[in-house]
């Protein structure tokens, strides 16, 4: 027993130590008042605006032709600057003229024809006038009562003949200096040309159907866009066609749809904050897609800048009712969700949070549209709101609600 009480005497000591080294350390810091939470309040943007459905489009060129050769041979000259504006035939002052010139075709087989052709129709005239001229001595021999009438009859009968051989030989002449004519190939329709597939020296087949195409002309101004409408915003206008709110665009009824170019320098993270091309709907589709259940709509565009080129995609809206006057708009960083619900955090005239459930709307140039639940004098929280709860006490901040990007 005596060689164990040094031992539980270290150990007393010991502990007591650690006791008197815990009692001496610092005491944790009491807990401050640091006051109110500090938020951000607004009243609702009021604003003009009219509510629109959003589109996607794309465009494409109301005439677009594949440029075929009519008759076979060697190319000749590519006559066009690839890309530039060809014309197409037009009329002045009752004279028609034919397209710009595109490729020329080695004419000499076809100038050839067109000789030969010629030359027939030279030896059926030459038969004519003979017929003729033994018509007319046997009619005067007929008449002295030299010859028979059946004689008279007989260079009659050839007469006629010749001359319908001369009425058939001016086909050939026809075709021939159609065919002629058609070694230059010519732009059938105003627009702008793509590049020359075919160059000088290759072998083209002509025909109507399986020609070689030369090149493309797609027409520049005005411009057709499709896009593909939702359901929703077709029975929107359907029932504006019923209840005769508006005609359709068939009879005359005007509906505007506004379009901006994907990548402009006024598209932000927000979407589209300005359309700078407006148009009309001047087609519908007579059926809803089954697999995407959308209806296929045209409107056409101005194109005096020559933007617009087939296959680019845009994007467009078309309005949805008439425009509001008085509209509060909100931030999307102002709005809450809970559960079913949407949110707004308002400031009463007490300061403190109260819950408002609101009803929204589409977007309007970044901002978010309130159907219903605001008033334009509530003071809404628009900086703060994850820390904030209903009923608490707060310290407003006063600030403004402003389109994003706009201009101070």
């Amino acid at each position: 027993m005596n060689a164990r009480r040094p031992f539980c005497l270290a150990l007393a000591l010991l502990a007591a130590a650690l006791v008197t080294a815990a009692g001496c350390g610092k005491r944790p810091h009491p807990i401050v008042d640091t006051g109110l939470l500090k938020v951000t309040v607004a009243t609702p943007k009021v604003d003009k605006v009219t509510v629109f459905t959003d589109l996607t489009g794309s465009v494409a060129a109301p005439q677009s032709v594949q440029v075929r050769p009519r008759v076979s041979g060697f190319i000749q000259d590519v006559l066009f600057k690839e890309g530039e504006i060809a014309i197409g035939p037009f009329t002045l002052l009752g004279v028609p003229y034919g397209g710009s010139p595109l490729f020329k075709i080695d004419p000499v087989t076809y100038q050839a024809n067109l000789t030969q052709a010629l030359g027939d129709q030279a030896v059926f005239q030459a038969k004519l006038e003979l017929a003729k001229a033994d018509e007319s001595r046997a009619k005067v021999a007929y008449d002295k009562g030299v010859t028979s009438q059946q004689d008279y009859e007989s260079y009659a009968a050839h007469t006629k003949v010749a001359r319908a051989s001369l009425d058939a030989a001016a086909g050939p002449v026809i075709v021939a200096k159609q065919n002629l004519g058609w070694t230059l190939v010519r732009a059938p329709i105003t627009g702008r040309t793509d590049k020359a597939f075919l160059t000088r020296g290759n072998v083209v087949v002509g025909g109507q159907t399986q020609g070689t195409v030369l090149t493309t002309i797609n027409s520049t101004d005005p411009m057709y866009v499709y896009f593909d409408v939702d359901d929703q915003t077709v029975a929107f206008y359907q029932r504006l066609f019923n209840e005769r709110a508006l005609e359709q665009p068939d009879r005359g009824g005007k509906i505007r749809v506004d379009i901006k170019l994907l990548g402009d320098e006024n598209y932000n993270q927000y979407g589209p904050t300005e359309y700078t091309r407006h148009g009309l709907v001047d087609f519908a589709s007579n059926a809803l897609n089954p697999n995407t259940g959308t209806l296929s709509v045209r409107g056409v565009f101005e194109n005096s800048d020559h933007l617009l080129v087939p296959n680019r995609y845009v994007r467009g809206r078309v309005p949805l009712g008439k425009p509001m006057d008085n509209a509060l708009l909100i931030p999307d960083g102002a709005v809450a969700t809970e559960q079913d619900r949407k949110l707004v955090y308002a400031v009463g005239p007490d300061n403190k949070v109260v819950a408002k459930t609101v009803r929204l709307g589409p977007l309007s140039k970044g901002l978010r549209l309130v159907e219903s639940g605001l008033t334009k004098d509530d003071r809404i929280i628009i900086r703060g709101i994850q820390r904030v709860q209903p009923g608490e006490p707060v310290e407003p901040e006063a600030g403004t609600i402003e389109y994003p990007g706009a201009k101070p």
